[in-house]
């Protein structure tokens, strides 16, 4: 028993250290759980801060003759309608982003383009600035001109949006939303500069200034837009040329009709055509196919008063009449078909390939399109 009661404190102390390395063990095992939830809420919350999506698009195209209605001949084209785009958007802080989009297309070897690269800010919720490259605000779809799967048709309306060559510029804009009962009212003012090479050279828009209003009830759609800019082509001694552009645009859609509509007037000084545009679409929406009827108009009014050797290449005056149906296979993906009727351009070259002779008693092209758009 005395052997006993002496080897008892040993006992005891072997217990209690052993008590206490497991304690540590547990102690050092919950603190590992701690940091790796604390690492994961850390990854989490700088993942939130980063969004990546994309769209994609490729078809093929074919006309009935080389007139060249949206750069479309009777040799079959697949580049001109592919490209494949990545946008990425960071959050900087809780009121400012980072937007930056690159595309790649078909035409143009894939070589990726900086379309969008712009800093946001929102000092209030209701008003929004933003500077850098971004998407010359002239249409109802210009922010989505590209991206094929947010609109019904196979190729915008060329009819508006083929006349303007130059999309994107380089500045600065003030966006202001007013929320009415059940509808909405956002002004938005822009202004800067752009440079980018066309078929005549390098050409440039300086002292850009504009301003968008628009009205929407989330079904009814009401839309407005004035610019003007400086115009300059070296190529063809062009400086100072005063450009003006107008525009109205009207839209109704209730889920189940889609009506669209948009009106527009781009005068220049000088040898180039001002010209008057518009277009009407009409789509109906069957389960996951929407059939639709497309007809446009573009003319240039100053023929008469143009002078100088390039005058009548530049004298516009086309029709378009256009029927196709969207499916929607699966959500992001869609399949479009389309088939566009061009005439009225006989006596002009109607925006068109102006080298181009009609073949005797013709006086019209056809454009037959296959498309695929997705975005992710």
């Amino acid at each position: 028993m005395k052997r006993l009661l002496q080897l008892a404190p040993l006992a005891l102390a072997i217990a209690a250290s052993s008590a206490s390395a497991q304690s540590t063990e547990d102690t050092l095992a919950r603190m590992q759980q701690q940091l790796d939830s604390m690492q994961q809420q850390v990854n989490t919350a700088k993942n939130d801060r980063v969004r990546f999506n994309g769209f994609f698009s490729t078809g093929v195209a074919k006309s009935s003759n080389d007139a060249g209605f949206d750069g479309i001949t009777e040799k079959t084209s697949v580049a001109d309608l592919s490209l494949f785009a990545l946008q990425g958007t960071f959050d900087v802080s809780d009121k400012s982003q980072a937007v930056f989009q690159l595309v790649g297309r078909g035409a143009e070897d894939w070589d990726p383009v900086v379309e969008w690269a712009y800093l946001s800010y929102r000092p209030m919720n209701n008003l929004q600035l933003r500077a850098g490259k971004m998407r010359l605000p002239l249409f109802m779809y210009s922010d989505s001109l590209e991206v094929g799967y947010s609109q019904l048709w196979a190729r915008p309306p060329q009819s508006v949006y083929g006349p303007i060559a130059i999309k994107s510029y380089v500045g600065a804009d003030a966006t202001y939303t007013m929320n009415l009962d059940n509808s909405a009212f956002t002004s938005q003012l822009f202004t800067g500069f752009t440079d980018e090479t066309g078929t005549a050279g390098p050409s440039e828009l300086r002292n850009v200034f504009g301003t968008t209003l628009s009205w929407t009830d989330y079904v009814w759609t009401a839309r407005a837009i004035a610019g003007t800019a400086e115009v300059y082509i070296p190529s063809l001694a062009i400086a100072d040329a005063r450009a003006l552009f107008l525009g109205l645009g009207f839209g109704y859609d209730d889920g189940t009709w889609q009506i669209i509509s948009e009106v527009t007037r781009a005068e220049i000084d000088g040898i180039f055509a001002d010209t008057d545009s518009a277009y009407l679409s009409v789509g109906r929406r069957f389960g996951s196919v929407t059939p639709y009827a497309v007809v446009g108009w573009v003319e240039s009014m100053d023929n008469d008063d143009r002078t100088g050797a390039l005058s009548p290449a530049l004298d516009t005056r086309r029709d378009e009449y256009s029927i196709g149906a969207r499916w929607d296979i699966t959500p992001g993906v869609a399949i479009k078909g389309d088939v566009t009727h061009v005439t009225g351009f006989e006596n002009a070259a109607g925006g068109l390939d102006a080298a181009y002779v009609l073949p005797a008693g013709k006086n019209s092209t056809n454009v037959y399109t296959l498309k695929l758009d997705s975005a992710f």
